[in-house]
């Protein structure tokens, strides 16, 4: 760096290291802390030199300037600001600050101060392990010196007057309150900087999920019309071919797998619904005393040709609890669905089987299958959030993002005080554990 070059970094070090209250909390107090430690060295030195401090001690508090300057010059220049930070303890107050105090009037100085200063200035720009091993040695060396001049007066160089000890003192104490309070309004600003920031992040994500809530109400209500429309369109169609003559056999199924469809579709329209009102919790639960056996057989018998379709068999265990639960009727009836179509899906001429227990003070609902199971990676997000890409586990893309029933079904069990988890083996099966509240 030539002189000229030299000199107008000097002139324009202010202005660079204001420019730092933009990066990284670490990096604006080393630059706030340079703008107030460079004058505070040199004014040290000058007023060493002027009470007629011996020379060297006048060009260790010069040499502080440099070296800070140095720092912050280095940690600018190559982003290297940890090693920076490093240094600067390890040379100022590891090194430096105990020279000083032995060469500045020992603990008649204003140096005790000094080092309670730079204490709390390493707690702050140290993490990690350099924190744990400078900040516990900065402690020993200072305490080491203390203790050193206390009882070996001849180690530390006297001040050379009384006036001189006040004038060190009183100096010492504004400089190291002057550099804390520069320190912790940075800390407030930085703060409240960060609450406005937090503040206006979270209006903004509330305007934007009201808006997708309201989005996804509408989308919702503008399905929910045609499909009603074609379901009564579908039955009407039915029963006028079942009345001409026994109708066209093909007419009539093909008009029943339109059927299936509109009411999967009509399902997928209450779960989009159901979502929203997860999202902005507000899921509307009745809970009253339920009895759950009659519950679920009721559920299955209306459900059996859907799980018996892919050549399954359906097993209800004798013996299984019969409790009475305290939980809305409907949302039971919903998990009861969830579960079993997706048992149903998953299954080939295999088993699926509903069975009651007792744990505690819950019943608990296991749907079990012998089905082709789930992967692991997808099952650790399954009643936490959407499937959204197919994988494996996922039989295709019919079920791609069908975790949003699970998603809800947990849901309700979380709003009934419950819970359901899910465990499942791939190639193996998957068994879902539903739990509800026993009644009083």
């Amino acid at each position: 760096m030539t002189e000229s070059s030299a000199w107008r970094w000097v002139r324009r070090l202010p202005g660079s290291l204001l420019r730092a209250s933009g990066s990284d909390f670490r990096e604006q107090l080393i630059a706030v802390t340079a703008m107030v430690g460079v004058p505070i060295s040199w004014a040290s030195a000058g007023i060493n030199a002027y009470l007629g401090s011996p020379a060297w001690t006048v060009l260790l508090n010069f040499f502080a300037g440099l070296l800070i300057l140095g720092l912050v010059w280095f940690g600018r220049s190559t982003g290297a600001y940890r090693l920076s930070y490093l240094i600067a303890v390890g040379t100022l107050f590891v090194v430096l600050f105990p020279g000083l105090f032995f060469a500045s009037g020992g603990w008649r100085s204003g140096m005790p101060l000094w080092f309670g200063f730079a204490l709390a200035f390493s707690a702050m720009i140290l993490e990690g392990a350099a924190l744990l091993v400078l900040l516990p040695l900065e402690a020993v060396v200072f305490t080491a010196s203390l203790v050193l001049a206390y009882l070996v007066p001849e180690t530390v160089v006297p001040l050379p007057s009384a006036l001189s000890e006040f004038v060190d003192v009183t100096y010492s104490m504004l400089a190291t309150g002057l550099a804390l309070a520069i320190a912790l309004r940075l800390f407030v600003r930085i703060h409240e900087r960060n609450q406005d920031q937090l503040t206006a992040r979270n209006a903004e994500l509330a305007r934007i999920d009201a808006a997708r809530a309201e989005f996804l109400a509408l989308v919702a209500h503008e399905l929910n019309t045609p499909l009603a429309v074609i379901r009564t369109h579908i039955d009407e169609a039915e029963l006028d071919l079942a009345s001409a003559d026994g109708g066209e056999p093909r007419a009539i199924a093909d008009l029943s797998v339109i059927g299936s469809e509109t009411d999967r579709l009509a399902h997928l329209v209450t779960q989009l619904l159901d979502l929203g009102r997860i999202s902005e919790g507000r899921l509307h639960i009745d809970p009253r005393p339920v009895q759950l056996d009659a519950v679920i057989q009721q559920t299955l018998q209306a459900y059996r040709p859907l799980l018996t379709q892919n050549g399954n068999t359906l097993v209800v265990p004798h013996g299984s609890a019969a409790p009475t639960v305290l939980a809305d009727r409907d949302r039971i009836i919903q998990v009861l669905v969830n579960l079993l179509s997706n048992a149903s899906r998953h299954t080939q001429n295999g088993t699926i089987s509903v069975s009651v227990g007792q744990v505690g003070p819950f019943a608990e609902i296991r749907v079990t299958d012998t089905g082709a199971g789930i992967a692991s990676h997808v099952l650790s997000k399954l009643g936490q959030q959407p499937v959204r890409a197919r994988q494996e586990g996922v039989r295709s893309a019919r079920d791609t993002g069908l975790g949003v029933g699970l998603l809800i079904s947990r849901q309700i069990a979380v709003a009934h005080g419950g819970d359901l988890v899910v465990e499942s083996t791939l190639g193996e099966g998957t068994t879902v554990r539903f739990t509800l509240p026993l009644a009083a």
